[in-house]
């Protein structure tokens, strides 16, 4: 019996008694868990975001409407850089319009020498305005009002008229 036992060399033995090694692939149960826990953190990620994006526009100074926006500034120049053919030749505020109060204003072509009565309103993303000239004159445009850059922009057509505002006090 003694040849059969020494056969069996320690390495033999270690080998023997070595632990099986771990499955590469995980449980299903373990899939699950991970996928989970992926999902959770996904789903406070964007909890996090939305309660920041709530509390910033509850804290946003709200913009203001586009009529009071008008009001706000003294005059809106008509930009007619355009047409200028040199700095001399281009006078600054020669048509401006001045919206005095929701729904009134003053109209000047020649830097305020006549100036013109005018009534307005703002109705379905249109200007209108009725202008007592030397006849009544009623126009109405398509508007965008760039409250950021202080630029009134009026659609007739295929025509744009800009208008720059000034806020400058007096």
């Amino acid at each position: 019996m003694e040849e059969k036992d020494s056969k069996i060399s320690e390495a033999d033995l270690a080998a023997a008694f070595k632990p099986e090694k771990e499955k590469k692939s995980k449980s299903p149960k373990d899939k699950k868990k991970v996928i989970s826990i992926i999902v959770f953190a996904i789903g406070i990620a964007t909890l996090i975001t939305g309660v920041v994006f709530l509390i910033m526009n509850l804290v946003a100074k709200p913009g203001l409407q586009d009529g009071e926006y008008l009001v706000s500034a003294k005059q809106w120049i008509l930009d007619d850089s355009a047409n200028c053919d040199s700095e001399a030749n281009c006078e600054s505020g020669q048509v401006a319009w001045r919206f005095t109060e929701i729904g009134k204003g003053i109209l000047t072509t020649n830097n305020h020498l006549n100036d013109y009565d005018f009534i307005w309103a703002i109705e379905d993303g249109k200007l209108k305005i009725e202008t007592n000239w030397l006849y009544k004159l009623e126009n109405e445009y398509q508007y965008d009002l760039d409250q950021r850059n202080g630029f009134l922009t009026l659609h007739e057509g295929d025509k744009d008229i800009k208008f720059v505002a000034d806020f400058a006090t007096e």
